[in-house]
C-alpha cells in the first residue's frame, strides 16, 4: 500500500483554508483484515482484505461538505478536497442553522496498543482457521445433544491519521482480535444457546491462549444445560444483573440517550436533564476510551481530539453527555473526543467507546439476600431501546430463581424490559466485582464501531420480567 506523510495532509489543510473552508479535516486510513467462520464442522469463510483512503470535510457557512477517495496520491487528494468544497458550496445558500466548533487546542503526537506480541498479519490465515477450527471441533464434540456450532473470528490492524486546519495532526493505531462462538444444543423439547465471545486490543496471542477447557467446551456444557432448565416466572419482581446485562443496559438503555447529537435533536430522554437527577445515587455510569487493551478504547476520536473519561452519571445525576466538537459548542461543553468514524468513507458522529456502571462496594451474596425472592440473569443475548420513550427490552440465554436469597433453580429464555429512568431510579445494590467483556459492533447512521460494555452485578428492586420465546 502507498504511504502516507502527516506533511501531505497538513497540506492539504493549508489549501483547504486558502479555499475559503471555515474549518477541514482529513482522516487517512489504512487496514489490513481477516475474518474465519467455522460452522458446524466445515470453514466457511475466509476473508482477508487490505484497504486505503481518505476522508476529506470541510466547513464553508453553515454547511459541511464531505467526500473520500482511495487513494493516497496528491493528485488524488486534491480533487477529493475539491469535491467536498463543492457539495459545501452548493449548500451553503440553504444552510440557515449555525454551525459552531468548540474550541479545542490543537493535538500533536501518536497513540495505539502496546505489547502486541503477534500481529494478526504475521499469522497466515490457513493456520488461524486450523487452530479456529480445533476449537469448534471441541465444542461439537462435547456432547451427543449439541445440534450445531458457529464460530466467528475477525481481526484487524488499522492506522488512521487526522489534520485539520487548526493544527491538528494526529496519528492513531488500533490492533483488534475477536472470537465469537455459539453453541445450540437441542432435544425433543426444545433448542438453546450459549455464547462465548472475548474481544481485545491484542495480536493473535489472545487466540493461542485459548484452549478447548477455558474456552470452547464450557459454552458447550453451558447450551446443555439449559436443556433441563424451566421457563422464567413472568411479571414484576426483583432482579440482580450479571455484569453483561449491567453492560447492555449501559449501552443501549443510557449509553445511546447520552450521546449529543440525539440529546440536541430532542431524541434522547434526558434532554434537558443536565444536572438533573435521573436514577438512585448508586448508579455511577462511564464511557471511557482510555482503558488499555480494551476493545472500545483509542487514543485519538476521528476529528483528532484525544480520547478521555466521561462521567455520564455521578451519584444518580447527569453530568456529561458524549460530544462532537459540533455537539460540544452546541452545549458550551469541552469536547472529550467522542467522535468516531468507520473508516475514511465516511464523516465522524457522535458514539461510545467503553460504557459501563461503576463497581459498588456490596457482594454478590449480598445482592441475593436484599433481592429475597427474585430473579438473577445473565447470557445477554440482545437489547433494544427507543432514545425517545425511554423504553429498553433486554433478552438473556440464562439464569436462576432467588429464594430465600440464595439461588434456586436455573431458567431460560428470559427477557426483561421497563422504562429507562425507572429502571435507573430502582437500582438499591451495585456489586464491587466489575468486568468489562462485551465486545462487539454497534450501529448508527449506516456505521459500526467497536464498542464494549460492562459493569458489576447490580440489584433492581423491581423490574418486568418474562420469557423470551
Amino acid at each position: 500500500m502507498t504511504e502516507i506523510r502527516e506533511q501531505q495532509l497538513e497540506d492539504l489543510m493549508s489549501r483547504a483554508a486558502a479555499a475559503g473552508a471555515r474549518f477541514a479535516d482529513v482522516r487517512a486510513v489504512t487496514g489490513d483484515s481477516s475474518t474465519v467462520e467455522v460452522q458446524d464442522g466445515r470453514v466457511e469463510k475466509v476473508h482477508a482484505t487490505r484497504s486505503q483512503g481518505a476522508g476529506v470535510r470541510v466547513l464553508v457557512g453553515n454547511a459541511w461538505g464531505f467526500a473520500s477517495v482511495n487513494s493516497f496520491r496528491e493528485a488524488d487528494l486534491a480533487e477529493c478536497l475539491d469535491r467536498a468544497l463543492e457539495q459545501a458550496r452548493a449548500l451553503a445558500p440553504h444552510a440557515t442553522e449555525p454551525v459552531e466548533l468548540a474550541d479545542c487546542p490543537a493535538s500533536r503526537g501518536q497513540g495505539g496498543p502496546g505489547g502486541i506480541h503477534k500481529p494478526p498479519a504475521s499469522v497466515p490465515v490457513r493456520e488461524k482457521a486450523a487452530r479456529l477450527a480445533a476449537l469448534e471441533r471441541a465444542a461439537r464434540s462435547a456432547d451427543k445433544r449439541v445440534a450445531a456450532t458457529n464460530l466467528q473470528f475477525g481481526d484487524g490492524d488499522t492506522d488512521m491519521i487526522v489534520a485539520n486546519t487548526r493544527g491538528t495532526c494526529v496519528r492513531n493505531r488500533s490492533v483488534r482480535t475477536r472470537i465469537a462462538l455459539s453453541v445450540v444444543a437441542a432435544d425433543d423439547a426444545s433448542r438453546q444457546i450459549a455464547r462465548e465471545i472475548i474481544g481485545q486490543q491484542s495480536g493473535f496471542e489472545m487466540i493461542e491462549d485459548l484452549t478447548p477447557e477455558n474456552y470452547s467446551l464450557p459454552a458447550a456444557e453451558r447450551a446443555v444445560a439449559l436443556l433441563s432448565a424451566a421457563p422464567p416466572p413472568s411479571g414484576p419482581m426483583p432482579v440482580v444483573f450479571d455484569p453483561d446485562i449491567t453492560g447492555l443496559l449501559a449501552h443501549e438503555a443510557f449509553g445511546h440517550n447520552s450521546e449529543a447529537d440525539l440529546v440536541r435533536n430532542g431524541e434522547s430522554i434526558i434532554s434537558g436533564r443536565m444536572g438533573e437527577r435521573i436514577g438512585s445515587d448508586l448508579v455511577n455510569i462511564t464511557d471511557d476510551s482510555t482503558i488499555p487493551g480494551a476493545w472500545g478504547s483509542y487514543a485519538f476520536d476521528g476529528e483528532g481530539t484525544p480520547g478521555a473519561r466521561r462521567p455520564l452519571v455521578e451519584r444518580g445525576v447527569v453530568r456529561n453527555f458524549l460530544h462532537s466538537l459540533e455537539t460540544a459548542a452546541h452545549f458550551r461543553m469541552t469536547p472529550l473526543g467522542s467522535a468516531r468514524a468507520q473508516n475514511h468513507q465516511y464523516p465522524p458522529i457522535v458514539r461510545m467507546s467503553n460504557t459501563f456502571f461503576e463497581p459498588g462496594e456490596s457482594s454478590f451474596e449480598d445482592l441475593l439476600k436484599m433481592a429475597g425472592t427474585g430473579l438473577y440473569i445473565k447470557g445477554a443475548l440482545g437489547g433494544y431501546v427507543a432514545t425517545e420513550k425511554g423504553q429498553f427490552t433486554c433478552s438473556a440465554s440464562e439464569g436462576w430463581i432467588i429464594k430465600n436469597g440464595v439461588l434456586d433453580r436455573p431458567v431460560r429464555d428470559v427477557s426483561v424490559s421497563g422504562l429507562v429512568l425507572e429502571a435507573l431510579a430502582n437500582v438499591i445494590g451495585v456489586s464491587s466485582a466489575f468486568s468489562l467483556e462485551m465486545p462487539g459492533t454497534c450501529g448508527k447512521s449506516g456505521q459500526g464501531m467497536p464498542v464494549n460494555a460492562g459493569g458489576p452485578h447490580i440489584l433492581l428492586s423491581s423490574l418486568v420480567v418474562g420469557g423470551a420465546g
